[in-house]
């Protein structure tokens, strides 16, 4: 049971400051060890905190189990939206005091300064701003030399590199790509993400735009055969890396890459993404 959480919550969403909970019945610093779970109040303390929180004792585990649900709901919309590249709702969410009042530890705050950056970037175009908030999200957690990163630092180091693109600072992005391949191939924590596809394509793109096909045709094979793996078979953007291989592979002259199209519009055409299938159809006769 997670006392401090719920303590945090309760007294977040009642606008109390530490100060103001702690008058009277302990020192700011205690609070603060028990907020963070690194401290266990005994009966008595416990029990005064409940009465000025004026909740029972037995509530704080009910508003921890509640607490868990919400997080994970609201986690999972963001997740939805930012796949569907919704970035407008995402930050609406991003300031509803709901979202605040649930999502306060170091890797809740990563997410919430991730997807301020992205709706920074991709909506507002302030890509300055938007590096900053990324440099400060991945930080949270990431350090000098880290290897096996989490999907969400992949993410957050992902669109560094896309951000520094827009800025015109291709050199600094592949340092990013580079070490986002060198550890893919042996982070153990993501061999069963299917949204790594996402990463795939997002590299294999930047290639692309620097003119190094070959090189973002290599990236863009191993993505398809990523998604068509046994343990993973995802088709999440499949049907943009069938069209990037496609593209790249015209750019080189290649025979087969009327195939590829072909395969990026039926898989297109399943998920009914019309943008797509407009774009393919640009391309070739069907």
């Amino acid at each position: 049971m997670q006392i401090g959480n719920s303590i945090k919550s309760i007294r977040l969403s009642m606008g109390l400051s530490q100060k103001d909970l702690c008058e009277g019945i302990c020192s700011q610093g205690m609070l603060s060890l028990i907020e963070q779970n690194k401290h266990v109040p005994n009966a008595t303390l416990l029990s005064k905190i409940c009465l000025k929180l004026n909740i029972q004792m037995d509530e704080l585990q009910q508003n921890w189990d509640s607490e868990l649900i919400i997080k994970t709901q609201i986690r999972e919309k963001l997740a939805n939206l930012f796949y569907s590249r919704k970035y407008e709702e995402i930050n609406n969410i991003l300031n509803t005091s709901e979202l605040h009042a649930n999502f306060y530890t170091k890797l809740d705050k990563q997410l919430i300064i991730f997807y301020k950056a992205v709706y920074l970037g991709f909506i507002k175009k302030e890509f300055e701003s938007s590096f900053e908030l990324l440099e400060k999200s991945l930080h949270l957690t990431y350090f000098s030399n880290k290897r096996n990163y989490s999907y969400q630092e992949m993410l957050i180091m992902c669109n560094l590199g896309i951000v520094l693109i827009e800025l015109g600072l291709n050199q600094e992005a592949f340092i990013y790509f580079n070490k986002l391949m060198e550890d893919i191939e042996t982070n153990m924590q993501v061999k069963s993400e299917p949204k790594l596809t996402l990463i795939y394509l997002n590299i294999s793109n930047a290639y692309s735009k620097i003119n190094n096909h070959k090189e973002s045709l290599r990236i863009v094979n191993k993505g398809i055969k990523w998604a068509n793996k046994v343990s993973i078979n995802t088709q999440y953007r499949l049907a943009y890396l069938y069209y990037e291989k496609a593209f790249n592979e015209q750019k080189l002259g290649l025979k087969n890459y009327v195939t590829s199209y072909k395969m990026a519009y039926y898989l297109a055409l399943n998920k009914q993404d019309e943008l797509l299938m407009k774009y393919i159809q640009s391309k070739i006769q069907l």
